[in-house]
């Protein structure tokens, strides 16, 4: 059994939509941010960093348990766990690791920086509300790009980085700029990883 560590946000969604699609038992442990259930004793004893989502493996052999943090992390153990949507050519692998690489570093703190500087803060400050619009703005136009060549993200398979992305178009990206429609391929990616079964499954957890 797997014990999932998580909070219904985006990069939740992440770890259960993968725990979802490998078909693995697992089950949900779910923290309420606003009361700083992640800062409680009992998970930063799990996590020092005290921050969502996170797994234990109790199936992972003599080793067992092992502790994954991390929402690319968790998509890399599961997939040399199961040997599932990871490619095994050279080529592809590297093309997954290329999109995991550009969510975790350049999507994610773009939108990152746009909640916080243009929802959460209550002193707007103009200059930098804009610049990372303007930078959210690039990030999206950059997935357009690849979209438009390809099916899915990382080429022609359904991969962890599909998973890895999905959750931001599925909720941030629809958040700002508030739609799609400005990018059609992103769309159309969008509907086909939000109309696998184990996907619409993972966007339900917690319940």
């Amino acid at each position: 059994m797997i014990e999932l560590h998580t909070t219904a946000t985006a990069n939740g969604y992440k770890a259960s939509i993968m725990l979802e699609e490998c078909g693995l038992p697992y089950s949900v442990h779910d923290y309420d941010l606003m009361k700083g259930e992640h800062r409680t004793a009992g998970y930063l004893a799990l996590n020092p960093v005290g921050r969502l989502p996170s797994i234990v493996d109790h199936d992972a052999g003599p080793e067992a348990p092992v502790f994954v943090y991390g929402t690319q992390a968790i998509l890399l153990y599961l997939a040399e766990k199961t040997g599932l949507f990871m490619p095994a050519a050279p080529a592809a692998r590297a093309a997954v690791y290329t999109w995991l690489g550009f969510i975790s570093s350049d999507l994610a703190p773009a939108y990152s920086g746009q909640f916080v500087f243009g929802v959460l803060m209550q002193e707007k400050l103009p200059p930098v509300i804009d610049y990372y619009q303007r930078l959210v703005d690039r990030m999206l136009a950059a997935l357009e790009t690849q979209l438009a060549r390809t099916t899915w993200l990382a080429g022609n398979s359904y991969s962890i980085a599909d998973i890895l992305a999905y959750p931001v178009a599925a909720t941030s990206a629809r958040r700002y700029p508030g739609d799609l429609a400005a990018y059609p391929y992103l769309a159309r990616w969008a509907a086909m990883v939000g109309a696998r079964p184990a996907v619409q499954r993972g966007m339900q957890v917690p319940r």
